[in-house]
């Protein structure tokens, strides 16, 4: 049994999708077992080139069975969100559930950005079995993230508003310990870049952006119930309570 705390913990813009500021809003959902968690969304505000924070996250997640998986999703979209929540909020979700599909039947899975091709994760000299885990992909869902994508931006997403970064990344408890254990500690984190979609005439070039998302593992150490207790948790009605909960 194991606690995972998963977080977008800041992104990167080394050029924007509007001509100046883009005005992104990052949301997130994730997947522990058959419990889905969220979509939640932070506002960033008005950003340019360069760095900005989001930590914006699920925290102590319980995953107990070693092929269960624990997946997330995420999108930073560039715009005003008030009339498209809904719309967000379920491409997220969607992305989230075939992340998970993909997952179960075998032992890989990939980082799946907006261009529909297989990203480049940078993550440090010690993270040895990440390049096993997060392998190519197939074809049909590379196609279908994009297709996603590109729907919603063709047919919902007005003048240069859209996503500037959107990704699905989902892998069993035990290939998560596996890749966390090679990271030297009980914290994985990876960079991924990704390039963006066509923008509009007259909006600026297509967007690149980088995300730093990272994955904590807590182990269970001494008393549960002291373990929950700190993290303001209870056993009430039961173990089966905190499956249903996430921070």
């Amino acid at each position: 049994m194991n606690f995972f705390t998963i977080r977008i913990e800041s992104f990167h813009i080394d050029n924007t999708r509007s001509r100046h500021n883009d005005t992104d809003t990052v949301f997130l959902a994730s997947e522990a077992g058959n419990t889905q968690f969220g979509p939640r969304s932070a506002s960033v505000g008005d950003v340019n080139n360069g760095d900005h924070g989001v930590s914006l996250g699920f925290s102590s997640i319980l995953l107990s069975d070693a092929d269960r998986a624990l997946a997330f999703s995420f999108s930073i979209y560039n715009g005003d969100t008030s009339s498209l929540s809904d719309v967000l909020n379920h491409a997220l979700t969607s992305l989230l559930t075939q992340g998970v599909h993909l997952t179960l039947p075998g032992p890989k899975i990939n980082a799946i950005n907006l261009s529909g091709a297989a990203t480049g994760v940078s993550v440090g000299a010690n993270a040895v079995g990440i390049t096993s885990l997060l392998a190519d992909t197939s074809a049909w869902y590379a196609v279908a993230v994009k297709a996603i994508a590109e729907t919603a931006i063709n047919l919902v997403f007005p003048n240069c508003d859209g996503y500037v970064a959107a990704d699905a990344i989902s892998l069993t408890h035990q290939q998560w310990n596996l890749v966390i254990d090679s990271s030297g500690n009980d914290v994985f984190r990876a960079t991924v870049h990704y390039p963006g979609t066509n923008s509009p005439d007259g909006c600026g070039s297509n967007s690149k952006y980088t995300v730093t998302w990272s994955v904590t593992r807590e182990r269970v150490q001494g008393s549960l119930r002291g373990f929950l207790r700190i993290r303001n948790r209870n056993l009430r009605p039961g173990l089966r309570s905190l499956a249903t909960s996430a921070g």
